[in-house]
């Protein structure tokens, strides 16, 4: 008998490749680009050296993060906690709310929600060492230990990961009965 993750992985498997097919998507190049963990490691190393450091940190930040030629804000740190540190692009921050804006910079397009994150204002990327939860369009993405990358539009989930979408459909031939 099969249970429900099987089916779930062999619907996936069946919308990806469709996706795949109509696209022209090639999930060898995008794997190959995304198999590289060195900034990973090195944001990860830097969360728990800057953990250290943010002993008084500043309450309800909001800060913008990256903003259009035009100045409408592209992205956003709001967090109940946060440390900026001035000698490096690190921002370490508790319960924070990373968004992300169309060009009008007022139709929200993508939103992180994580009980403690650091941020590179640099590079645009990030990690979550603990709970996280992120909503872009239609899909939720949970889980713990997640990097992130706001330039590439991409996420990696290290462990707990739970992904929900919504207006998917099932083609009935691929399900396991």
């Amino acid at each position: 008998m099969v249970n429900g993750a099987q089916k779930i992985l062999v619907w996936m498997a069946g919308v990806l490749a469709a996706a795949s097919a109509a696209a022209a998507f090639s999930s060898e190049r995008w794997l190959a680009e995304r198999a590289d963990d060195s900034d990973m490691l090195r944001l990860r190393a830097a969360f728990v050296e800057c953990a250290k450091k943010a002993v008084a940190p500043a309450e309800n930040v909001s800060m913008v993060l990256e903003s259009y030629p035009d100045g409408a804000v592209k992205s956003r740190i709001t967090a109940a906690r946060a440390t900026i540190f001035p000698d490096s692009s690190y921002v370490w921050a508790e319960k924070i709310r990373l968004e992300q804006f169309d060009a009008t910079g007022t139709n929200r397009t993508a939103r992180l929600d994580a009980e403690n994150c650091l941020v590179d204002r640099t590079t645009k990327t990030g990690w979550v060492d603990g709970n996280a939860n992120m909503v872009y369009g239609d899909s939720t993405v949970k889980g713990r230990g997640i990097y992130f990358s706001l330039t590439r539009e991409f996420i990696k989930i290290f462990s707990q990961s739970e992904i929900r979408t919504k207006g998917g459909k099932i083609d009935p031939r691929r399900v396991i009965k």
